[in-house]
């Protein structure tokens, strides 16, 4: 009884000069873009390697080509059926996910590889304003491990 006198005093007590609440920000809307991917291999990065491997260009009022050179493990590679984009806004979201060529999760990693990929995005509604491009390795993790001996 005592709790619901508290409560019910507190919800009677009017807060005192307070700021009004920030602005709702506008809604995000997510857009798919389609992609249409051709990856090579690439010996290594032309030109000096610390300089910038991805170069925009405009192909027309609603495509862009994205070229770059993607680093990677040797035993992985470009998943290119798995290559996703989408805007944000004015932001172009671009994810090159990579598929380990390894018989085991165990495998150590080795060398430095390239891969060169061109990517042809055409938009519905006009070109973004920004073009983020991320790699993404899968995740390896054993979750379980069995041993047996066979019996002969």
């Amino acid at each position: 009884m005592l709790n619901l006198l508290l409560a019910w005093s507190l919800a009677q007590v009017q807060p005192a000069n307070l700021p009004p609440p920030p602005p709702q920000p506008a809604e995000l809307r997510y857009l798919p873009v389609r992609v249409d991917a051709h990856i090579a291999e690439a010996e290594s990065i032309p030109g000096d390697g610390r300089a910038a491997d991805m170069l925009v260009s405009v192909v027309d009022e609603r495509t862009l080509r994205v070229s770059l050179t993607v680093r990677h493990d040797e035993q992985e590679s470009v998943n290119a059926a798995g290559i996703r984009a989408w805007r944000a806004d004015e932001d172009l979201q671009i994810v090159i996910p990579l598929v380990s060529n390894a018989a085991t999760p165990f495998e150590p990693r080795c060398c430095l590889a390239y891969s060169q990929a061109d990517l042809v995005l055409s938009f519905p509604d006009g070109l973004p304003g920004h073009v983020t491009v991320r790699t993404e390795q899968p995740q390896l993790r054993v979750i379980a491990e069995q041993r047996l001996a066979p019996q002969l």
